[in-house]
């Protein structure tokens, strides 16, 4: 039996390579990448600003995936910017 996943509209899809599967950020090494503490990170998450983590055991992860959808759409604006 086969699944199928509806993806919303407004969510971005980057594709990975046939057989590949997305990288996993852990909270510490995302935190570090963005700059940003682990209560700021806690805190857009549940804002709805930044995408939820996935829950494996005691450890949270997000998808390298779904941090570059997150940062697309932050970006967007700045990089459709042009003089005038």
């Amino acid at each position: 039996m086969s699944r199928t996943t509806t993806v919303p509209s407004n969510v971005t899809t980057i594709p990975v390579a046939p057989g590949q599967l997305a990288e996993l950020l852990d909270k510490a090494s995302l935190c570090a990448r963005l700059s940003i503490s682990a209560r700021t990170l806690e805190n857009m998450v549940k804002a709805g600003t930044f995408p939820p983590p996935v829950r494996v055991g005691k450890y949270v992860y997000w998808s390298e995936v779904a941090v570059r959808s997150w940062q697309r759409r932050l970006f967007a604006a700045q990089e459709a910017w042009t003089v005038h």
